[in-house]
């Protein structure tokens, strides 16, 4: 039954709070920086307030500002502040079904904006937005399938995270606090180790990032801003453009950026891999390195120390401005501690052989996200119950055959892969052996946990088949 949002849900938008009343104690405000479950940088609330502003754990959040997204909140009972709504399903509705169906409406929403980035959306554009809702048993089996989808995500971007904070600590044990310096490491200024340093250009730029490794491309802000380099954070060159100042991001580079907002200026990035025609824009610099007395995984550790960032930003000028800048003399003139050159190539072998675990494991969550994805689509598009020979092939790609079991049998019980793998199975139909094996390997499991599927012996080929109870 077609239905506008509005019919199922219930909004609330936020409230305007004097900036000027803000306190560093009382109950929390979320803002939009707010929704990112890291970022706990609270302003407080200690005047009177309608409670239809509070907020608790587990409510669903939409951001109308900046990046649109859809947030189950996950932070302490807080105030909610303007362009950022509350949306409640109705009691004939379920809750996280309408959190799934509006992360598809969004989708929608920033499609028929052809790819260009959205930054604000109307609450009327939500309550308008028209729905197919199926009857709640529907809504349920939705839930389900695409809950133990996230999970999957989830689970390897967990294993992706705890990868990164060993290296942190493997840093720490090895150095030692860079502030502290308790391991008394000489002080040297970064010049007498930094060759030089180049920064790009910032030509006006098509809306799009490039599509194609062909295309000339600036990098924005986002590719570094997050401490790890993110290539698709771009802006397509216009088309007969000239190049003014070619200085581009390649493997083993350190990038850093010397002009950001206060919470992102001065974070680094080292390239891993190797690209092409990705330029930098002047407000991110690329620092040359001395390779013989220097080893940039340990300048990139270095820089991403917590308590040595609080150093760097310090450098910062206009530190009241929305975008405060550090110099490169500033930079230049910074003391770091330096370990012996040997130390520091022992540990960027430790990096790069984690590295390379990692990126399997980021294949890994890829697959899981495009799977996600795929599954997200489909069920609001009438489509879930179609052909899932896509998805069931994505699930089995994840099945580890080392281990006796994995975490993707629950989702393989759906009825609709269920009876895809038994058909495929019975019928010879996967198009390699390894894809083959695995699904065997999901069938044995469910039958040694007797779990929808048995066998039988089939009179006409004379041979066993499995069968879906």
């Amino acid at each position: 039954m077609i239905k506008k949002l509005n019919d199922i849900c219930s909004f609330i938008s936020g409230n305007a709070w004097k900036a000027a009343e803000f306190a560093d104690e009382g109950i929390p405000i979320i803002r939009i920086n707010n929704l990112n479950t890291n970022d706990n940088d609270f302003k407080y609330w200690q005047g009177d307030y309608d409670k239809k502003y509070l907020i608790y754990k587990g409510d669903l959040l939409v951001s109308l500002s900046g990046t649109i997204k859809t947030f189950q909140w996950n932070g302490p009972e807080a105030l909610l502040n303007q362009r950022i709504v509350k949306v409640t399903a109705n009691p004939d509705t379920n809750q996280d079904w309408v959190y799934y169906q509006i992360l598809n409406v969004i989708e929608q929403i920033s499609n028929k904006g052809k790819h260009a980035i959205i930054k604000n959306v109307s609450i009327n554009d939500l309550k308008n937005f028209e729905v197919d809702v199926p009857d709640f048993q529907t809504q349920n089996k939705i839930v389900a399938i695409l809950d133990k989808a996230r999970t999957l995500v989830e689970k390897r971007q967990q294993t992706i995270n705890l990868f990164n904070e060993l290296l942190r600590a493997q840093f720490l044990k090895k150095f030692g606090d860079p502030v502290i310096n308790p391991k008394k490491l000489p002080l040297i200024p970064l010049k007498s180790i930094v060759k030089k340093i180049d920064a790009g250009w910032s030509p006006v730029c098509e809306e799009t990032s490039r599509t194609s490794v062909e295309q000339w491309a600036v990098l924005t802000q986002g590719a570094v801003s997050k401490r790890t380099f993110i290539a698709n954070k771009n802006k397509l060159l216009p088309s007969g453009m000239a190049i003014k100042k070619e200085v581009t991001a390649k493997k083993g580079d350190l990038l850093f950026s010397r002009k950001n907002t206060k919470a992102y200026v001065g974070s680094a990035a080292y390239v891993f891999e190797e690209f092409e025609r990705l330029l930098l824009p002047d407000t991110i610099f690329n620092i040359r390195y001395d390779r013989d007395l220097v080893s940039p995984l340990f300048l990139f550790y270095l820089f991403n120390d917590n308590n040595f960032r609080l150093v760097i930003q310090n450098l910062r000028n206009g530190a009241a401005a929305s975008m405060p800048n550090i110099s490169q003399s500033k930079l230049l003139n910074l003391f770091i501690p330096l370990p012996d050159i040997s130390e520091q190539k022992h540990f960027e072998e430790i990096v790069l052989k984690i590295y390379e675990n990692n990126k399997i494991i980021q294949t890994s969550l890829n697959d899981a996200t495009s799977l996600y994805q795929s599954i997200l689509q489909r069920a609001f598009s009438g489509k879930l119950k179609f052909d899932v020979s896509v998805e069931l092939d994505a699930l089995l790609k994840e099945i580890d055959l080392k281990k006796p079991e994995n975490d993707l049998f629950s989702i393989l019980t759906n009825e609709e892969y269920l009876l895809s793998l038994v058909k495929r199975l019975n019928n010879h139909e996967f198009e390699n052996q390894d894809l083959y094996d695995k699904a065997k390997h999901a069938a044995l499991q469910l039958l040694k946990e007797e779990q929808q599927v048995t066998q039988e012996y089939d009179e006409k080929t004379k041979s066993l088949k499995l069968v879906v109870k």
